[in-house]
């Protein structure tokens, strides 16, 4: 088929700009001097003996005395159901995890500085909380408790409950009530007074809901890749509803803001956050016709796409965020910043002794060297098995793939120097996190 390479190129580079990123190639070499943080490898590849090629990512403790021990652990966005479960026991074993997640703005606990910052963030909770009650609304026949909203959203998404809990208290420490009316429900906050009436910070906040027919609901990009592969997504196999997981990420409105701030109004990664947009539309159009070309060819499409991954997205020239430009530098490192900054409010009175980054392998080399500075030294490197892939299966030979791997590369320069053009708000577009919120756009 000589639309393969054009068609698994354009993927390939789908992969590398939306949630795919293994920060440098080939695991640790063995030597008498441990490597520098930048020396460090986050993936590696090898060859199993029946000749398939296997992906992997590293997780490393780092000590320091007297300070708590810091484990950054890696992930890939898909893999197999076995890998998450290896790291799902790896994190258990932690008392905090600060894990990634660009998360609804409404998502966060309101609270803020000013009257105004107050009653924003407390409608903001509200707009968010109401697709979720209505849902459950749909689901149960009756309009629910916050318990209950809980419990249904993280059926479907285990990060939902601590996030719903947070939202459905106001910016004034009082819980948001919901009345059951007629045909719908409304959410009120009793504002700063905690009373019905008043005027400025103490007026009321309400938001009405009546019955309305479900959302159109979507698996989002990563999700789809992953059932096309034959393998898992993060986010279904990872259970965030753990004590002490605590999500360490911007919301859509702070990840918005850093990209005007870089000047990027049409990424790709950006598009992908946002659920939808003609990146991720002609994506989903590729994906389709791998399919197509699987049920015709016994599946050889989906093995060289796997294939791709293992032998190009773990060499550094491919994924330490260089070929996303200014928006590559708001995925890795205005995101990071975030997150060490968190990490270090935590490691004041009484830290937790065993604290985990969990945050896609991409960020780890930055995190790494942040430890290195302030005196932190690592330890032995563990791997875990992303995926593999059979090269006998995947029917390309070693010049086509080739050519993905240039087509790739070259899709990736041409985002990266892209022109800007106006892009839709991500509020506008963002499904809720029940629907398949995306839990990062570069690990």
């Amino acid at each position: 088929m000589n639309s393969t390479p054009a068609i698994l190129g354009t993927l390939a580079a789908s992969m590398l700009c939306c949630g795919f990123g293994w920060a440098t190639a080939g695991q640790d070499a063995a030597a008498s001097v441990p490597p520098t943080p930048a020396e460090q490898a986050w993936t590696g590849s090898r060859t199993e003996a029946d000749g398939r090629l296997v992906l992997e990512t590293a997780t490393r403790t780092f000590t320091r005395p007297g300070a708590p021990a810091i484990t950054l652990v890696g992930v890939a966005h898909i893999g197999t159901a076995d890998y998450y479960k290896g790291l799902q026991a790896i994190l258990d074993a932690h008392d905090l995890v600060l894990y990634e997640s660009v998360y609804p703005t409404g998502a966060a606990a309101p609270g803020g500085s000013d009257a105004a910052a107050r009653v924003a963030s407390t409608r903001a909770s509200m707009l968010w909380l109401r697709d979720l009650v209505d849902a459950t609304w749909r689901a149960d026949g009756a309009v629910p408790t916050i318990d209950r909203v809980a419990q249904h959203a993280g059926a479907d998404d285990s990060r939902c409950p601590a996030w719903i809990k947070a939202a459905s208290v106001d910016a004034w420490g009082q819980p948001l009530a919901i009345i059951t009316l007629d045909d719908g429900f409304s959410l009120v906050s009793l504002g700063a007074d905690g009373r019905i009436g008043g005027s400025g910070e103490d007026a009321d906040l309400r938001l009405l809901q009546r019955s309305r027919k479900p959302k159109a609901d979507g698996d989002g990009l990563q999700r789809e890749l992953a059932r096309m592969l034959g393998l898992e997504f993060q986010l279904d196999r990872i259970d965030y509803a753990q004590p002490g997981w605590v999500v360490s990420d911007m919301t859509f409105a702070q990840l918005e803001k850093a990209f005007e701030r870089r000047g990027v109004t049409d990424g790709m990664v950006q598009g992908s956050l946002r659920g939808g947009g003609l990146s991720g539309d002609a994506i989903g159009t590729v994906m389709t016709i791998v399919k197509v070309m699987d049920a015709a060819s016994g599946g050889s499409a989906s093995e060289a796409v796997k294939l791709l991954m293992v032998q190009v997205l773990g060499s550094r020239a491919a994924t330490d965020g260089a070929m996303l430009g200014e928006e590559g530098k708001v995925i890795l490192d205005d995101r990071n910043e975030l997150v060490w900054a968190d990490l270090q409010k935590r490691l004041g009175t009484a830290p937790p002794q065993r604290i985990a980054i969990f945050y896609g392998a991409a960020h780890m080399a930055d995190f790494a060297r942040r430890l290195h500075e302030v005196g932190y030294t690592a330890g032995d490197v563990t791997w875990s098995t992303t995926l593999s892939a059979d090269p006998r299966r995947a029917g390309v030979d070693e010049a086509t793939m080739k050519s993905l791997r240039d087509a790739m590369e070259r899709a990736g320069r041409r985002s990266a120097k892209a022109p800007a053009s106006v892009s839709p708000k991500p509020e506008q577009s963002a499904r809720p996190p029940a629907s398949g919120a995306t839990p990062d756009p570069a690990p």
